[in-house]
């Protein structure tokens, strides 16, 4: 044993001092941009490379281009009304249900405190080579339709961003296909995120690049991904990989690019965005069948208003059936968002309409509807919120959420919520 505690020591010895010496080296490459120009300039620079097809260096945060902490805590206040029905059942009885034993999820009966929340994580870039990362974990992991999850991990990746017209990363990432799936969940216009999301799987490890003209006026990302949902999990065969690719058109960047872009405000920069995605597995994780989504958005800022569309299907195959069979399936949904910025940089008002269904399964009344069951349902859901910006990373929001199932439980079962963030 004294040999091989020996061997031990003289083999980590040597590998720690490896990474030690790595750590340091890294942090001292960092350096300052000035330290940067100078490395630049002694290599005389980048040559016939103009200075518009590189990426501008990162400016730090907090703490450093080359390290920033990130941070986000959302803490909701919800009260959803209750409701009861009857329901007659096959022996001629009744059977009073009562909607708050639906499973607290976004999409069944919640009440009280809820922590929606807790990330934190780092990130940062090294401004010279444009080698960039992040890390970044959640604390209270939950699935898109509420189920709760044991998969800490949301964001770990690195990428090479040193010229504006791609972009490659690799690792845990999210999925380049819709909007919504796109967008930052502590930016997003209301407290929840559109039902839609849930048909689509948000964050999977895989490598993804981002291709562009000089000027971003026509943008398309693709990558291939794991269809597995937890970071850890290992697919089983080469059949089980994610295809995905989206395309964008930026008027906004073609009017700057012209050098002319009158639909500039002092409220906000003029956007039109119109994008699209396609995704395509051959036998997904689970349940192993073949996927295919297809998708399109757009994005509309202009003065006071803002607006943001979206319309997607889910095509698929149920699991086989005994004598290796399968049907043919879908989902679809819907939203409309428009946001007045009443007084801008302090309140926004939002209003959504949406619609969603998560398959072609007419569902009844069922004494053991779980969250599965409940995002699937067909359902069109009205909110309206507001959003108090009092300080920097702060928010309040306070929405009301008008829920009609067309499926199912037909419960009266608004939703009033009162949200507080805080984002680093």
């Amino acid at each position: 044993m004294a040999n091989d505690d020996k061997q031990n020591v003289l083999v980590r010895g040597p590998i720690l001092g490896l990474v030690l010496a790595l750590a340091v080296g890294g942090v001292a490459h960092a350096g300052t941009p000035a330290d940067e120009e100078k490395v630049t300039a002694e290599a005389g620079g980048h040559g016939a490379i103009p200075d518009f097809m590189l990426t501008e260096d990162r400016e730090k945060k907090y703490v450093h281009a080359a390290f920033d902490p990130t941070a986000m805590v959302r803490v909701i206040f919800v009260t959803t009304h209750e409701d009861t029905i009857q329901v007659e059942q096959d022996d001629g009885s009744s059977l009073d249900l009562s909607s708050s034993s639906m499973d607290p999820s976004y999409f069944g009966h919640r009440e009280g405190f809820v922590l929606e929340n807790v990330e934190f994580g780092g990130g940062g870039r090294f401004n010279h080579p444009g080698i960039y990362y992040k890390v970044k974990f959640e604390l209270v992991p939950r699935e898109k339709d509420g189920n709760s999850s044991n998969d800490y991990l949301k964001d770990a990746y690195f990428g090479f961003d040193k010229f504006t017209v791609f972009d490659v990363r690799a690792g845990r990432q999210r999925v380049p296909f819709s909007a919504a799936n796109m967008h930052s969940t502590g930016k997003q216009p209301l407290v929840y995120k559109p039902t839609l999301d849930v048909l689509f799987p948000k964050r999977q490890v895989g490598v993804a690049g981002f291709f562009s003209d000089p000027y971003h006026v026509i943008v398309v990302r693709a990558g291939v991904f794991n269809s597995a949902k937890q970071a850890v999990e290992q697919l089983q065969t080469m059949d089980q990989l994610l295809f995905a690719a989206r395309a964008e058109f930026a008027l906004q960047n073609l009017l700057s690019a012209t050098g002319n872009n009158p639909l500039d405000t002092a409220i906000q920069p003029f956007r039109f965005q119109i994008g699209g995605g396609i995704a395509n597995v051959k036998e997904n994780f689970d349940p192993q069948t073949k996927h295919r989504w297809i998708g399109v958005d757009l994005a509309l800022d202009l003065w006071l208003f803002s607006v943001r569309g979206e319309l997607m299907f889910k095509d698929f195959y149920r699991s086989a059936l005994p004598d290796g069979s399968q049907a043919s399936d879908r989902g679809w949904g819907w939203y409309t968002d428009l946001t007045i910025h009443a007084w801008p940089g302090f309140l926004d008002v939002t209003g959504r309409i949406e619609q969603m269904d998560g398959d072609d399964v007419e569902r009844g009344y069922s004494t053991t509807l779980s969250i599965d069951e409940l995002s699937k349902q067909k359902k069109l859901w009205v909110t309206g919120g507001i959003s108090f910006h009092p300080v920097e990373h702060a928010r309040v929001d306070v929405n009301y959420v008008h829920r009609k199932e067309l499926e199912g439980f037909s419960f009266k079962n608004d939703v009033f919520m009162v949200h507080f963030q805080l984002a680093l």
